[in-house]
């Protein structure tokens, strides 16, 4: 009676246990509120259980988890030569996943096959009810107030959702090709999903996400290709694989070349309208919408007259982005290759006078799921930024000027850092000394998490870090592991472009899926 009586209370635990985890990855996509929620709670299954002899027997037989400790307590250990507490304590709280998790997943009896299966499954359904609301949005549906299709990611920060993503592709990517007990059907069902979340990741125009997901299908094409025992198969997906960067080389430079292209006549420059009014030419505006100069062939008092003829929005007030009208129709006009004067606002369309309106300043929106926008929007940046202007609010310029603030933070200490606390206070006083141009609502951190990092515990801490991350797999002989290999690639590249561990979905996504990969499973999963 007493071995029933204990088989049930451990099943109990156990399907609490596997129910809660459940929930935990299916709300990282979702809802971070509930994330931390799940998280308190499988804490409490944990204490709840009991069993803590076992338990501290297999933290003690597994040293791969105390080297992963190593990670919170670098943070911890920089308290100490820290002088904002207050931050440094809020820091520490968000990081308690990186602590708990490890211990609560490592030290439960491990996942069986079909229990990781059921999990993962359940996490890659959570990302697809996640798109389906973005879409949704994204066909109208939602709310108009978002102006861009990464505004979509309602619940999370659209950078971590594009991991999700990339990570649930993978995921279905091995079901596909691994079906549980080799059924096809299975593999076929999933095949339409895969498809579906990498179309839209391609409408969201994360760069982080397409990058992850391109550099990590190179790898596994040629992971596959090395196993392959055919010469002939093995060297064609290698080559072919090593095509692709030069193809999207030539792509990007051919739309470089197509932004800078002139295609105005400097020599010879009407100095009338067709109703007689002069043109103003700034000739020492070098900016350019699609090879046109912005500065050329302006009637102000033309273009007033007859953007107020078509428009309720005034001429010289602001667009649905906050944005003066007259330098929104300005850019439009140009893009178009049209002259800013009444001819050419005559020739707008009713999709282009509603594309100024919403504060798009380019032709190139008339098709903005086209990648090519966002690529655009990025040389656009660039070159702004060349020419000094201010790149407050623009995704890739500003975090130029982050790292360039962290980078000389760092150098100013560079062995043990500024402490977990005085990150964000360096910043600031960083950013006043080296008179940035960024205003002080986009003077953020370094969106560099090896770089937060060092900053925060200097090159020792860095090191230590970084044997905490990359040392457990090792420890725990699963480098074989695909579902480690693809999680990692996901995650130290999100690493290079983003402060991942610096925000509480950040950590949620880092820390479940290192447990549950690293330290959760048994052989057989």
């Amino acid at each position: 009676m007493m071995n029933q009586d204990l088989i049930r209370k451990n099943l109990t635990f156990r399907n609490a246990y596997l129910l809660i985890l459940l929930i935990l990855l299916g709300s990282l996509p979702l809802s971070k509120y509930l994330a931390s929620a799940s998280m308190i709670a499988l804490a409490a299954v944990w204490i709840l259980e009991g069993d803590f002899r076992t338990k501290w027997g297999r933290l003690r037989s597994r040293p791969a988890i105390w080297i992963f400790l190593l990670l919170f307590a670098v943070h911890l250990a920089g308290m100490t030569w820290t002088d904002d507490l207050s931050f440094g304590f809020h820091d520490l709280k968000l990081k308690l996943p990186l602590l708990i998790l490890p211990v609560v997943l490592g030290t439960i009896e491990g996942l069986k096959s079909r229990e990781l299966h059921f999990l993962l499954l359940g996490f890659v359904l959570a990302v697809f009810i996640g798109t389906l609301v973005s879409l949704s949005i994204m066909l109208g549906f939602g709310p108009s107030e978002y102006s861009t299709d990464r505004e979509t990611s309602l619940f999370i920060s659209h950078i971590r959702f594009a991991l999700m993503i990339d990570l649930a592709i993978f995921i279905l990517g091995y079901y596909i090709v691994n079906p549980p007990n080799d059924n096809k059907t299975f593999s076929f069902l999933l095949s339409p999903f895969s498809l579906f979340l990498v179309v839209f990741l391609l409408l969201f125009k994360s760069l982080t996400g397409l990058v992850v997901l391109f550099l990590g299908g190179m790898f596994l094409a040629v992971r596959w290709a090395f196993r392959q025992k055919d010469l002939l198969v093995r060297w064609f997906v290698i080559v072919g694989v090593a095509t692709l960067p030069v193809m999207a080389a030539f792509y990007l430079s051919r739309q470089y070349n197509l932004f800078y292209t002139a295609k105005d006549d400097l020599e010879n420059l009407d100095p009338s309208t067709a109703k007689g009014n002069p043109y103003w030419h700034d000739l020492s505006n070098p900016m350019t919408e699609n090879g046109w100069r912005v500065g050329f062939y302006q009637c102000e008092t033309e273009m007033r007259e007859a953007w107020n003829r078509i428009s309720p929005l005034n001429y010289d007030g602001l667009d649905s982005r906050n944005q003066e009208v007259k330098h929104t129709l300005i850019r439009y006009l140009t893009s178009l290759g049209l002259r800013k004067d009444a001819n050419g606002v005559s020739q707008l369309t009713a999709q282009d006078i509603s594309l100024i309106e919403k504060g798009f300043a380019s032709c190139q929106y008339r098709h903005p799921k086209r990648l090519r926008v966002r690529i655009y929007e990025i040389i656009w940046e660039l070159d702004q930024y060349r020419h000094g202007a201010n790149p407050s609010g623009h995704s890739v310029t500003q975090r130029l000027e982050y790292l360039k603030a962290g980078w000389s933070i760092f150098r100013d200490h560079p062995l043990a850092g500024v402490g977990t606390g005085d990150t964000q206070k360096a910043f600031e006083l960083k950013y006043e000394e080296l008179k940035s141009p960024l205003d002080p609502a986009w003077r953020l951190r370094a969106h560099n998490q090896f770089l937060s990092f060092s900053i925060a515990f200097g090159l020792t801490g860095l090191i230590l870090i970084l044997c905490a991350l990359i040392l457990p797999p090792f420890m725990e002989r699963r480098t074989n592991s695909y579902f480690i290999l693809m999680f990692f690639i996901a995650a130290f590249l999100s690493f290079l472009n983003e402060d991942t561990l610096e925000t509480q979905a950040g950590v949620a996504f880092f820390a479940v899926f290192y447990a549950l990969f690293v330290f959760a499973g048994t052989r057989d999963s």
